[in-house]
């Protein structure tokens, strides 16, 4: 829990002191796929909801960069809330409720050379003016280029890093990354971590 109050004060503090932006956007990835990023960024985004009481969007990058999000009044036909106050989900392009994603070849109606980069910067332009918070789930940065394309945009970079399986390497090879495209690297989240000593001993060191 100490991990996510750290993230949220950083976000908190990158939303006070970034000027011109509406709203605050973090990029969740991490160094290889099945690390837990979805899992943190749903735990992270109930934190911020329950404590901010601001609008938190909780998007994939895959969907952010296929929506067709061109106005204001098309973000609420794209982003669902969800039970708890001020969370809402942007519906993937597999949901039946809302199935108008832009497939493979068509073109957005923004514009006609758009690139998956664009739609997905212009989409995020729109979304900022509807949310307070908005967390991208992205693939992994060895799956994928979504992160890195996306970090220069976002105010800040979460790095998910699987205890006892990534490589201290691993990780410095990442934030090289998010480094080399001026992303801004908030912290990292420490995932699946065991605890050889019992919870309760804890309290008592």
């Amino acid at each position: 829990m100490k991990s996510y109050i750290q993230l949220f004060l950083a976000s908190l503090k990158a939303k006070s002191t970034t000027a011109g932006k509406s709203s605050v956007v973090v990029i969740f990835t991490s160094t290889e796929p099945k690390e837990g990023v979805s899992y943190v960024v749903n735990s992270f985004a109930m934190e911020l909801a329950q404590r901010t009481r601001q609008r938190v969007l909780v998007a994939d990058a895959e969907d952010l960069q296929k929506a067709d999000i061109f106005n204001l009044s098309k973000a609420a036909e794209y982003c669902q809330q969800i039970d708890l106050p001020n969370l809402f989900l942007m519906l993937s392009d597999d949901d039946d409720e809302f199935p108008n994603y832009i497939g493979s070849g068509e073109q957005l109606q923004i514009g006609t050379e758009d690139t998956k980069l664009e739609r997905g910067l212009k989409n995020l332009q729109t979304l900022r003016l509807a949310f307070d918070f908005i967390l991208v789930d992205c693939s992994a940065l060895s799956d994928s280029g979504d992160a890195a394309l996306l970090a220069p945009s976002a105010n800040g970079v979460i790095l998910v890093v699987e205890a006892n399986r990534i490589r201290r390497e691993q990780v410095r090879n990442s934030l090289k990354t998010i480094g080399m495209v001026n992303g801004n690297f908030l912290g990292c989240v420490m995932n699946k971590r065991r605890y050889p000593i019992p919870n309760w001993l804890y309290h008592r060191m």
